[in-house]
């Protein structure tokens, strides 16, 4: 965890804006202060705010790579840092070089350390680094040592004296090279220097940014639900496994590129098909570049990725083709409510019954995501009040509520609300049923939960699916409606129909609101009770029966989003 700062912290005198910290307590001795301080470059406080997390990741990667203790360079490490002092000094001065007087005196100082060095080469390498340095690298030593150990903090190395002093005589190399060009440049002469592609890519030294380490910091901040975590945990795993890289960082789009035609167009396994198939467009799109594109996206936010790699795939997703809407029919609905309605199979437990007999009316009454009822408490049904104007006189009118809140369960939009009841679902008896089953789940027993039930995959999910594989049987079977969701789009279309006020339609159901405007102040039960009751009733009689035909159906296939 970061130290210190949290934000940019304006400079008093100045108006810039600074990133400050406290040194971590075990690596003041190392670093050799208490605190470090960084300018952002900026007096706009938002522009500072944007800067700030890379600043603060750097850091971060400097800590732990500074915890490593020392580390052994190789020889192309140590060019590679050659090469990063190179391309700063080219990039600072190129626009810009001035006379050429300056560098022809930094290029005399850098010639004679390369002459005294080039006699030096007919000594065996292991003498020169364990024989102490000499004039000419003294000399080395005291005009780029201060830049070579800026650069091992920067990057929070530590390093033997032995690999120090190979990085400093690399550096005067370099800089001979650079100062060369920077001459050369001060003439007019901005042909491409052939030196420059001599040194190695510019290399990390600290330890790996695991894809797993950025998948935690991920679920850690941003708290997503348990349902996207069962979801996308094993698309990042698969990404990973594909990839083969392994410092996140290091993941191309070009990568990416090569995962998304790969799902598109090779077998995908599962637990129940071995062979598989290709998967579709849409999932491909809205599942696993949406899962890479996110937590790329936070990370480069946080500054620990330069780039969401993920953020300009695109996946073609052929628009489908619709032969009817997404809601149930007239008929559908009457038909599922009239099953509801029928004696439940004694062959299924109280709290399964309880579930046929209400959700499908309760999803009906409020256009409530399915899972948002099943996970409904007794607690989380209130009575309430409301003054209304009958014959020309103020009446106080009773009625009931319900809750919809994460403190239950998932919510999509991780934000309460009050949904009224119908009064035909009162008149039905569901108060009644409330009272009775107490102040716990309504539609399961946590008695007879399975144990180990996990955030992932909790009980009146299942409790939603199985009412979906009800509803199939009850001959629903339509692909192109899904079973429990479809009650949510049938509310929407009846109350168009019977001029329900839309920002209260859509406060009903949990939606965003049209404009910013729409999403101040509340919607409290009693302003959205009239709109409530505008909803005409379901008149149905009971089936014989709640069982209907057998279908093919899976649980996969028959849950809702």
């Amino acid at each position: 965890m970061a130290l210190g700062m949290v934000r940019p912290q304006r400079h008093r005198k100045t108006g810039v804006y600074l990133f400050r910290q406290r040194v971590p307590a075990d690596l003041v001795a190392v670093v050799g202060k208490q605190e470090v301080v960084r300018s952002l470059g900026t007096k706009d406080p938002a522009v500072a705010r944007a800067r700030f997390p890379a600043v603060a990741a750097e850091f971060e990667e400097r800590w732990k790579s500074l915890r490593q203790g020392l580390v052994a360079l190789s020889h192309e490490q140590v060019h590679a840092l050659a090469g990063e002092v190179y391309r700063e000094e080219v990039v600072a001065h190129r626009a810009n070089p001035g006379g050429t007087e300056l560098w022809v005196f930094a290029l005399a100082f850098d010639n004679l350390i390369h002459s005294v060095r080039q006699r030096q080469r007919k000594i065996p390498s292991g003498l020169l680094l364990t024989t102490g340095w000499t004039e000419a690298e003294a000399l080395a030593r005291d005009r780029y040592g201060p830049r070579v150990d800026d650069l091992l903090a920067r990057h929070g190395l530590q390093v033997s004296p032995q690999d120090r002093k190979r990085i400093i005589l690399a550096t005067a190399e370099a800089m001979r090279d650079a100062h060369a060009q920077l001459r050369r440049n001060a003439e007019g002469d901005y042909r491409p220097d052939p030196q420059a592609e001599r040194f190695p890519a510019p290399q990390r030294f600290g330890p790996p940014l695991t894809m797993e380490e950025l998948w935690e910091a991920y679920k850690k901040s941003k708290q997503i639900s348990p349902k996207t975590v069962k979801r996308w945990e094993p698309v990042i795993q698969k990404m990973v496994a594909f990839v083969g890289v392994r410092d996140a960082r290091d993941v191309t789009e070009e990568d990416l590129m090569r995962w998304r035609d790969h799902l598109l167009e090779s077998p995908q396994p599962d637990s129940k098909n071995k062979k598989g198939k290709p998967l579709g467009p849409k999932t491909v799109k809205e599942v696993y570049i949406a899962a890479a594109s996110a937590v790329y996206g936070w990370a480069k936010g946080q500054g620990k990725v330069k780039a969401n790699p993920a953020g300009e795939i695109e996946v073609t997703v052929p628009k489908k083709v619709e032969s009817r809407g997404k809601g149930f029919t007239d008929q559908e609905a009457r038909m599922i409510l009239s099953a509801a309605l029928a004696p439940p199979s004694p062959l299924i437990t109280p709290e399964h019954a309880a579930a046929r007999r209400w959700v499908p009316w309760l999803c009906a009454y409020t256009g409530a995501r399915v899972n948002e009822i099943t996970q409904l408490r007794g607690q989380d049904v209130f009575e309430d009040s409301m003054v209304r104007m009958e014959n020309g006189r103020k009446v106080e009118v009773t009625f009931y509520t319900i809750k919809i809140t994460p403190e239950a369960g998932s919510v999509k939009t991780r934000r309460f609300r009050m949904i009224p009841l119908h009064d035909h679902l009162v008149e039905q008896g569901f108060i009644d049923f409330v009272q009775q089953r107490g102040k716990g789940p309504l539609f399961y027993a946590p008695e007879r939960q399975k144990e180990g039930v996990s955030g992932q995959n909790p009980t009146y999910v299942r409790v939603g699916q199985s009412i979906a594989l009800w509803v199939r049987g009850l001959g629903i079977d339509d692909r192109d409606v899904l079973p429990n969701h479809a009650w949510r789009h049938r509310f929407k279309t009846v109350g168009r129909r019977c001029g329900m006020d839309s920002a209260k339609l859509d406060a009903i159901q949990g939606h965003a609101q049209a404009n910013e405007g729409g999403g101040y102040g509340e919607f409290p039960s009693d302003a959205l009770k009239p709109e409530i009751d505008k909803h005409p009733r379901y008149e149905v009689t009971a089936a014989e029966t709640t069982d209907g035909r057998r279908t093919r159906w899976s649980k996969e296939r028959a849950s809702s989003p």
